[in-house]
């Protein structure tokens, strides 16, 4: 019996040894594939991440190449020096009318020079010599202008004028009075068409007297306006009239001031004008002085470029004034008579200015 008992606990330990054995290995291979999928998940996800950073990485490295091989572009393309041949022949105008007139003709010459790779010249003796720093050369007797252009309207622009080419001299008669001629050549004709020394140091200390008389008035914030009045001939030529020729009335003048007063509450207008005794009895405010009469042509548009904006009534040489003062321009768009014979030979987009104001 006692046997019996000692063999019973021994298979009991065997068993509960088997057991435990078992249970262990299961344990461990438990433990094992819970490893090999934690890894594998690890893994796989890491490799995922890895793969996406690795991509973003080359996106952005594509990215930046692109960036580079723009800015070398872009590099080249503003060191690019373009060369043009020396030009071998040359471009005249036939200069007539006043000053306004023949400041046109010069400035679209040289443009229509400019775009043909011409040579500009005009005669030793020009007046736009003796009143700017104008810097082409003399008409020689013997250049024969074997290409003849005449223009077909005076104020509108002429596209073929811009491509007549290099291969021939060239001589241009007309009045020529669109900007669309010279604005390529804005740059050099505003370092040409600075004033003679002596008209800009004269026009100057004119301008200084004539404002002397507003001094309590003016501070370092004073904003100066020129107007230009233009009737005389444009007014009192019945054939100018008839043509089309047209003056702007007060209620223009005054709506122009007005606007000119909104935007700047310190300001002094400077009215130049060859009809003074019409402009004193018409702009009788207390914030305007006026030119003395009996200056030359070019030292009433000298003295008027002494200020920063412009009020501009009819003619080319009130144009002109607004060009070379270079601020704000207000234009009376009354100019021409509508339907008359001047108005089919006038397109205001040619004559003025994009950025001018019309009223």
């Amino acid at each position: 019996m006692g046997k019996t008992i000692c063999s019973s606990s021994f298979r009991m330990q065997d068993f509960l040894r088997k057991s435990t054995i078992c249970l262990c290995i299961v344990f461990m291979f438990g433990a094992a594939f819970v490893m090999v999928e934690f890894f594998s998940v690890k893994s796989f996800t890491s490799g995922r991440f890895l793969t996406a950073l690795t991509r973003s990485e080359l996106d952005t490295g594509r990215e930046h190449i692109s960036e580079i091989k723009n800015t070398v572009k872009e590099n080249k393309t503003t060191t690019t020096i373009t060369t043009r041949k020396t030009p071998t022949h040359y471009a005249s105008v036939n200069f007539e009318g006043r000053l306004g007139n023949q400041i046109f003709e010069f400035a679209s010459l040289f443009g229509i020079a400019r775009q043909n790779n011409l040579i500009p010249i005009i005669p030793a003796n020009s007046l736009l010599r003796r009143i700017f720093k104008v810097s082409v050369g003399n008409t020689n007797p013997q250049i024969k202008l074997t290409k003849k252009y005449y223009e077909k309207k005076g104020c509108v622009f002429e596209p073929p004028l811009m491509s007549v080419g290099e291969s021939e001299n060239l001589w241009v008669k007309g009045y020529l009075q669109s900007w669309k001629y010279f604005q390529h050549a804005e740059k050099e004709l505003r370092a040409m068409y600075t004033f003679q020394d002596s008209i800009a140091q004269k026009a100057k200390s004119t301008f200084q007297a004539t404002i002397a008389s507003k001094k309590n008035k003016i501070t370092a914030k004073t904003v100066f306006v020129a107007i230009h009045v233009r009737r005389g001939d444009m007014k009192n030529n019945l054939n100018y009239v008839k043509y089309g020729y047209t003056t702007a009335d007060m209620s223009y003048i005054s709506k122009a001031m007005n606007t000119f007063r909104k935007d700047f509450p310190d300001i002094l207008f400077v009215v130049g004008s060859d009809d003074l005794k019409w402009c004193k009895e018409n702009i009788k405010d207390d914030d305007v002085v006026f030119i003395p009469p009996g200056s030359a042509p070019e030292m009433d548009i000298a003295i008027l470029t002494n200020c920063n904006h412009t009020i501009v009534t009819v003619g080319s040489y009130g144009w002109w004034t607004a060009w070379l003062v270079n601020g704000k321009t207000i234009y009376y768009k009354g100019f021409p008579t509508p339907k008359s014979q001047l108005a089919a030979l006038f397109n205001a987009e040619d004559y003025y200015l994009p950025e001018w104001i019309p009223m």
